[in-house]
């Protein structure tokens, strides 16, 4: 049964020995490199005990739980049956937790992906000449928005050369990578295994998954830090790694809008209106996460005293 297409296309497998979720990875999503540093810290993972499928191992590997197939990678996980429906978040807390421990955190630059977004101011001026040239209709809101955009750039390079809690995760910790069985909820998906700092990624995946509401995400750090985790060093700058993903959003769109790249596939119909929307609501995300990282960081030491 095909279940999904992207990246990667999804299937399940049912067979007499029992059912199977089958990953058949497109060209440009099977990195052999990436694969295998994923598979490595996935075993990790698995011996440490976190809460994730059994990979299948299979008859002709040709890299760890990979085979090929016609030129194409495919891998195979044991079927997770469906379970109840439950609140995540302590669970999620802990699971993150349990998860930056398996490396040891080290001082270090934040990765290659956090400086996409990073662009200079004379970039950006030169993007607003040329949107006001191609009448775009986003041009004056991009003038309007632009000394945020700059203000945040500018917390973002000042922070990507070195970070105290830098570490090897899953990467890609989202709603859709947890999957509810009958035991609990499994973390499914580790072929995006990065670096990352511990503190704003678990900021970033308490935002997610608590879809921004304060008591829930603060609810969710909360029990991080009570478990063990340090989210101390960052101070207002605790949620920088949600801005970044806005940020790298508008800037990905800008540039397909004036024609210096292709669009993503992940990309909206509308683009200009996509625009539009992010523009005018940067500014009012940026300080509502600056007012979420002071809330956290009141609320996180009143639990702690």
């Amino acid at each position: 049964m095909h279940l999904r297409r992207g990246d990667s296309d999804a299937w399940r497998l049912d067979t007499s020995a029992g059912s199977y979720f089958v990953k058949g990875y497109l060209p440009s999503a099977g990195d052999l490199g990436q694969l295998a540093r994923a598979m490595a810290f996935e075993r990790s993972a698995l011996r440490a005990g976190v809460p994730m499928p059994r990979p299948v191992t299979p008859l002709r590997p040709l890299l760890g739980w990979l085979t090929q197939i016609e030129g194409r990678l495919f891998r195979a996980h044991h079927w997770v049956p469906a379970g109840p429906a439950v609140d995540v978040s302590a669970w999620l807390a802990q699971t993150m937790l349990q998860v930056h421990q398996l490396p040891p955190l080290r001082p270090g630059a934040l990765p290659s992906w956090w400086r996409g977004c990073v662009r200079s101011a004379e970039v950006w001026e030169g993007w607003l000449l040329a949107a006001g040239r191609r009448d775009r209709g986003w041009a004056a809101l991009l003038e309007q928005c632009l000394p945020t955009i700059l203000a945040v750039t500018s917390r973002i390079s000042a922070i990507r050369e070195s970070v105290p809690d830098l570490v090897t995760t899953h990467g890609d910790f989202k709603p859709h990578n947890v999957i509810m069985s009958p035991s609990g909820p499994v973390l499914v998906d580790w072929d995006s295994v990065r670096t990352d700092s511990t503190a704003l990624e678990a900021a970033r995946t308490a935002y997610i998954f608590a879809a921004g509401n304060p008591d829930r995400v603060t609810r969710i750090l909360a029990t991080y830090t009570a478990s063990g985790g340090n989210l101390t060093w960052p101070g207002t700058d605790l949620f920088l790694s949600v801005l970044r993903n806005h940020l790298q959003v508008l800037t990905d769109q800008i540039d397909v809008s004036l024609g210096n790249t292709a669009p993503a596939r992940w990309m909206p119909a509308a683009l200009e209106d996509a625009i539009s929307n992010n523009l005018r609501s940067f500014p009012r995300r940026t300080t509502a996460l600056n007012q979420l990282a002071t809330t956290c960081a009141t609320q996180l030491a009143n639990r702690l005293l």
